[in-house]
């Protein structure tokens, strides 16, 4: 037999929005730094005519000088909706989650997950 061996596993969709839950508990718990590696087309910009690529950033939230903006951030990753910043190909705002990205056509709504205009020259993006 070889060394390895292919297992197949079925897991329903509740099954795994609860332990993607039980993963933001934990992250959040644990004062994780948020980074995420995206597959497939998630990887591309969300907004129409913009080629660029994102296929995993770390955000280096923890290089933040205002404490008070990073634990904001750092909540809105784990406990909110993801993080918004602008895509360094367009400009256009982008919402960053653990599921994917979305355009972001008003970032008002992004309120504390608003990211500075800069992030990405902070952030280890692949």
């Amino acid at each position: 037999m070889s060394g390895t061996t292919a297992r197949a596993t079925n897991v329903t969709p509740e099954e795994e929005e609860r332990r993607i839950a039980e993963f933001r508990r934990q992250g959040f718990e644990k004062r994780a730094m948020p980074h995420i590696i995206y597959h497939g087309s998630a990887i591309a910009c969300p907004w129409l005519g913009c080629s660029f690529v994102i296929a995993g950033v770390d955000f280096q939230l923890e290089k933040m000088s205002d404490k008070t903006r990073y634990t904001q951030l750092l909540t809105a990753w784990w406990q909110g909706p993801g993080l918004v910043g602008r895509c360094p190909g367009c400009g256009q705002y982008v919402l960053f989650s653990m599921k994917g990205k979305q355009a972001v056509p008003d970032p008002n709504i992004a309120g504390t997950a608003l990211l500075p205009d800069d992030w990405h020259q902070t952030a280890y993006i692949l």
